[in-house]
């Protein structure tokens, strides 16, 4: 009886070694990948883990450019890990870098998923599903959230999930609610989902970097 019970024990073990060296299945969900809804301290406070420091601000023209700012030269690590709906990824480098809201609902933890939300002319024109790995290939990227409107990053999201498919213009002004460029899509969610103008220079556009100079925003995560 002893030995039987030993031999079943031994078995259990050997299993569970097994198990243990498969690697992960493709698709499935990395520790690293599993959103975590960031909330502020009862205080009103912004925890510190969810409060990375900022860039300085850098001045720039609020002038029309000549083209979109949508393909990244460089390179990042960024993760994706701490992303919840409605947050923001900023990727400078460019003249203007891009940028595009989180929708953590269609994202399963690879970089190839499509879950942000942004505007562009490539594949297509237009508000679209792009995926985190665009975001990788720029100088600098960093996640943004809005903790004192973080519970409104569902509905933000929901608001431009809806503007799927409507065209792209990045000379369009930012009371026009027909056409989009990068920044502006997530600006306007914001605006109107939360009631909080993320423009940091409040000018005639809204550019990436005016997410990050924001007051409002807050880096969570950062490639450097």
């Amino acid at each position: 009886m002893r030995q039987h019970i030993l031999r079943r024990v031994a078995t259990f073990v050997a299993c569970a070694l097994v198990i243990a060296s498969v690697p992960t299945l493709a698709g499935a969900v990395p520790a690293e990948a599993k959103n975590q809804i960031k909330r502020p301290n009862k205080d009103g406070s912004v925890p510190s883990k969810w409060d990375l420091e900022k860039p300085e601000v850098e001045p720039h023209p609020d002038e029309a450019p000549v083209a979109a700012g949508g393909t990244g030269d460089g390179v990042n690590s960024l993760l994706f890990g701490a992303f919840d709906s409605g947050d923001m990824i900023v990727a400078l480098g460019t003249p203007l870098g891009h940028a595009g809201c989180w929708d953590a609902t269609r994202y399963r933890g690879s970089i190839h998923d499509f879950c942000v939300w942004s505007a562009n002319t490539t594949p297509r024109n237009g508000v679209q599903l792009e995926q985190p790995s665009k975001y990788r290939a720029y100088d600098l990227a960093y996640g943004l959230w809005v903790p004192s409107r973080y519970y409104h990053g569902n509905s933000v999201k929901d608001y431009c999930a809806a503007q799927n498919g409507e065209p792209y213009n990045i000379s369009s002004s930012k009371t026009n609610t027909a056409e989009w460029y990068c920044s502006k899509l997530p600006w306007k969610g914001w605006q109107v989902r939360a009631g909080v103008d993320l423009d940091a220079d409040g000018g005639y556009w809204v550019w990436p970097v005016d997410l990050l100079n924001d007051s409002e925003t807050r880096v969570f995560v950062s490639s450097n």
